[in-house]
């Protein structure tokens, strides 16, 4: 074998193994604006809305929700997660969520890799819960799919959702066409389920691609109704 193929076929290994994930998926973006509308069935509930920004690999996403109907019940939040972010995706050093109708239940988690556990605040007492591999949060675990293999059927999140830590479990049902204002775009439905929470069942549709974002979820909430939350403007996709 010549230098010159023994060199080539080294260079392709090398840069093969920096991708290990949807190899056909764009570079994950450096900022985005995304707004959901929330729904019980025909009612507005509100919206939420979304803007991530990253730098020198450093990232900050935002979510915020605008409450309405009986979701003013809950009041509107803010939720906002800051940290690393490298080829095996999101790597979360805080994670803020603001009731902005009880500011007291605020809750505030850091994330020490030094020390492995994770500090939850919550009026005004701190517990450290350990910090297992890949924890996530309750914002960026839903970005995470675009740092998965496009096959993968099933998936293990640690998520940071609150006051605790728990195991978010999700596996693929079937893939399907959903008709938006950005054209008919494929999405994978995931089947998901909260680790030993009862009625967390609830559903995923992540599109497939150029990025791998929510394009629907279905939830049941903690005052035990169902919302939709749909898509409805993004600035990663173009009008049709």
């Amino acid at each position: 074998m010549s230098l010159n193929l023994k060199l080539f076929k080294y260079l392709w290994v090398v840069i093969f193994s920096l991708y290990p994930f949807n190899i056909n998926a764009k570079l994950f973006p450096k900022n985005f604006h995304s707004e959901y509308q929330l729904l019980q069935e025909s009612s507005n509930l509100g919206k939420v809305i979304v803007d991530f920004k990253q730098k020198n690999n450093k990232y900050e996403i935002k979510a915020t929700t605008k409450a309405e109907g009986i979701l003013k019940l809950l009041g509107d939040r803010e939720v906002i997660s800051k940290g690393q972010l490298s080829i095996d995706g999101f790597s979360p050093k805080i994670f803020e969520l603001k009731n902005k109708k009880k500011p007291k239940k605020n809750i505030l988690a850091v994330f020490d890799a030094k020390y492995r556990q994770v500090k939850l605040t919550y009026k005004q007492e701190t517990k450290s819960i350990a910090l297992k591999e890949k924890h996530s949060d309750v914002l960026t675990y839903l970005y995470q799919f675009n740092f998965e293999p496009l096959s993968k059927k099933k998936y293990i999140f640690e998520v940071i959702d609150g006051k605790k830590s728990r195991t978010y479990l999700y596996n693929k049902v079937r893939s399907e066409f959903i008709s938006t204002i950005y054209g008919s775009l494929e999405a994978d439905v995931y089947e998901g389920e909260i680790k030993e929470k009862s009625n967390s069942t609830h559903y995923l549709w992540i599109l497939r691609e150029p990025y791998r974002i929510p394009l629907k979820i279905e939830i049941k909430t903690d005052i035990g109704i169902n919302i939709e939350q749909i898509l409805v403007k993004t600035n990663l996709l173009q009008v049709k």
